[in-house]
Parts: C-alpha cells; sequence; structure tokens
C-alpha cells in the first residue's frame, strides 16, 4: 500500500467515522456523514481571505462560523462560494470552498446584512 492509498484509506476509516470525529447531520436533505468544526480554530487570515470574497460594499461575514469537511462522493452537488446549503434544517451562507482529494472543505455561516 502506497501513501496516497493509506491516506484515502484514514480518511474513510476514522476521518469520517462516526466513533472518532464525524457525525451524521442532513445536509441538503440527504443525511450524511460530516464532521464540523468551529470556524475560530481557523487564523485571522482566514476570515480576512472570506471578507474580501464578497460584495466590498457589503460586511456580512457571521463571526460565528463553522468548517464542515463531507466527502465528495456522497454530495450530489458542486459546492460553490456565496451560495446556499441546508444544514441540519438551518441555511446557511457558503462563504469559502476548498476541494481536495475527494474532500469539500465549506467554511459557512448565518449571511447577515
Amino acid at each position: 500500500m502506497n501513501f496516497k492509498e493509506a491516506y484515502l484509506e484514514d480518511l474513510e476509516e476514522i476521518f469520517f467515522d462516526a466513533d472518532e470525529f464525524a457525525s451524521e447531520h442532513v445536509i441538503d436533505g440527504k443525511p450524511l456523514i460530516a464532521v464540523l468544526t468551529d470556524a475560530a480554530l481557523e487564523s485571522a487570515k482566514t476570515n480576512s481571505e472570506r471578507k474580501s470574497a464578497l460584495n466590498p460594499k457589503e460586511d456580512a461575514v457571521n463571526k460565528s462560523s463553522i468548517v464542515l469537511y463531507i466527502q465528495e462522493k456522497d454530495v450530489e452537488r458542486k459546492f460553490t462560494a456565496n451560495s446556499m446549503i441546508n444544514l441540519d434544517g438551518k441555511k446557511l451562507f457558503i462563504y469559502d470552498v476548498k476541494h481536495f482529494d475527494g474532500v469539500y472543505k465549506l467554511t459557512v455561516g448565518s449571511y447577515r446584512m
């Protein structure tokens, strides 16, 4: 087994394991296993990058956003920044999307004007 195979196996069997890091959530009406973290753990640079991605005339960044990790194989749509997602019955704004090795990393939160 090479490193990439081991990494992908660890993603499935450890990171996205409901007994380890992940938990079940309803995303866009579909129950999925995902990992949620507090965006406060992200750096201040990330917050400024997220703010600069919005319309510069708007000041809508929510300081209590979260980071959501979802396996690409579990989703039926392409996620994009400045769109909406329904997470556990709450409509949230997607501030930032990163995609790497079959995983989406979404920074989401309430959209406030």
